[in-house]
């Protein structure tokens, strides 16, 4: 007798498909365009970033890098980007480049698998949030264990959902690949997250032997971690910085989520409210979020903008959608605060970079700002083009105007770490603060062989820094410089 046919188990009624207008097929094209040109722009001129960028570097420069699997592969890129252009910054291009791949390959696993959970347009939507976001694409340009880790957590928490839902298929190998990636980068937070999920998993879903075959897997970051040792910030990425800090991680991932004030508020606000009604596939993403921040992993900033993402989808499609106030009120609370912020950024731009940078500060601002508007304004006209193209695009190409046409003036004041070292004569041990501001220089100085010692007391240098407003502090080597935005002098004094 033929077997009867066995229908696959889901956890969520996948609504049925929409055919995409050609319309929102050269949206979606040009929104792509958008955010890897932006992804890609000045990989190779950027002065590396404070935390957790400077940190990996200057770890994968010293004679440590054995100890980390991903520091040994960035010595070996190292070489390739110093041969196209030993004067620039593009010694840092090709571990960028793997960022990049981590971060597009993040998008790519994530629209394949959770799209099988919640539906391919939802997710879509939701990707589309998160490429217009501030926040989550930046560690796409730098080259930072944070990217690498999002793959490698990420991919695990949409196969592990994939699991529980469907009981028939073998997900071991799939996901004992993404511990391994998660784990090179970040091995103690990506055993806790690997623990946290598959409790969740079991809990909420219910099943047997399946959770307990995935638990073996928690060895293999657990491994990783034994055999790399206590290697302190760099076992728990978030920057490179302290572990602890939840109330900067969660600032800014809300910050990062600016664009898409609006959806996000009724996102949450609608995850909450079927939580609180029992439905299971918030409950999943309620408690993924949960372990995003437990673990300061940025699965945390993805899932937000899978909720906000959720609710373009349903603004439109529901005819009593609950929740439009919210939604509103988000986007008119955001273009208030982002004429504000705008207002006061260009009057510090316009005393920071007189002329051309001032233009390109406007330039920026008047982008993000008119699409903000165009949000707003098809938001109360019910015009699903301007509300969702006006949403995302306000983030896509205000970060892209940002890269292409201001950060160059900033480039001109952050890369005193090179400038400085470059004064260096005399190859003496030097000490750098233990002091996120000051990280940029570890790289740049051990680049040009300078000597670099923990104990200030076996120091004949020291690096130091005052306001520009400070005419009394010397240094025997002094430069100008930027912290991102403080303008400091910096210098390199004997005592």
């Amino acid at each position: 007798m033929p077997k009867k046919s066995r229908k696959k188990k889901t956890f969520i009624e996948q609504p049925e498909p929409q055919a995409r207008s050609s319309r929102f097929q050269f949206f979606l094209w040009i929104c792509a365009f958008f955010f890897l040109a932006a992804l890609l722009m000045r990989l190779d001129v950027i002065t590396a970033w404070p935390g957790a960028e400077s940190y990996s570097l200057d770890h994968a420069l010293s004679n440590a890098r054995g100890d980390s699997m991903l520091s040994f592969l960035y010595g070996l890129l190292f070489p390739l980007g110093e041969n196209i252009d030993s004067q620039s910054q593009a010694i840092w291009l090709f571990p960028r480049l793997i960022s990049v791949i981590a971060l597009i390959a993040t998008a790519v696993f994530t629209f394949r698998w959770a799209g099988k959970l919640f539906g391919k347009e939802a997710i879509g939507m939701g990707l589309l949030c998160a490429g217009a976001s501030l926040y989550l694409p930046f560690f796409g340009k730098v080259a930072t264990p944070d990217a690498l880790a999002l793959l490698g957590q990420a991919g695990f928490f949409w196969l592990i959902l994939l699991a529980g839902a469907d009981r028939e298929k073998n997900y071991l190998l799939p996901a004992g690949i993404f511990l391994l990636l998660g784990g090179i980068a970040a091995p103690l937070s990506t055993l806790v997250f690997g623990l946290g999920t598959i409790l969740a998993g079991r809990l909420l879903m219910g099943g047997g032997k399946q959770w307990m075959n995935l638990l073996f897997l928690l060895a293999i970051p657990l491994v990783i971690l034994l055999l790399q040792g206590n290697q302190g910030i760099r076992a728990y990425w978030f920057w490179g910085g302290q572990p602890l800090a939840y109330g900067k991680f969660i600032a800014y991932s809300l910050l990062g989520m600016l664009p898409l004030m609006g959806w996000l508020m009724a996102g949450l606000r609608d995850v909450v409210y079927k939580v609180w009604r029992g439905e299971q596939s918030s409950k999943l993403l309620l408690s993924g979020m949960g372990i995003g921040l437990l673990t300061q992993s940025l699965v945390l900033p993805l899932l937000l903008a899978v909720v906000a993402g959720k609710q373009m989808q349903l603004y439109f499609r529901e005819n009593n959608y609950p929740w439009k106030d919210w939604v509103r009120g988000g986007a008119v609370l955001h273009l208030v605060l982002a004429f504000l912020a705008a207002f006061f950024a260009l009057s510090g731009a316009g005393l920071t970079f007189a002329g051309a940078g001032f233009r390109a500060a406007l330039g920026m601002a008047a982008a993000y700002w008119i699409f903000s508007l165009l949000g707003v304004i098809g938001l109360y006209g019910d015009k699903r083009d301007f509300s969702l193209g006006g949403s995302i695009l306000s983030g896509m190409l205000g970060v892209l105007f940002f890269w292409v046409q201001v950060y160059p003036y900033f480039e001109t004041g952050r890369n005193w770490p090179d400038r400085l070292s470059q004064q260096v004569e005399l190859k003496l041990p030097t000490y750098i603060p233990d002091h996120k501001d000051y990280s940029p220089a570890l790289p740049y100085f051990r680049k040009a062989g300078i000597p670099l010692v923990q104990d200030s007391a076996k120091a004949d240098l020291y690096l130091t820094s005052w306001p520009m407003t400070d005419t009394l502090s010397s240094a025997g080597i002094e430069i100008s410089g930027r912290i991102i935005l403080e303008q400091r002098t910096f210098g390199l004094k004997t005592e």
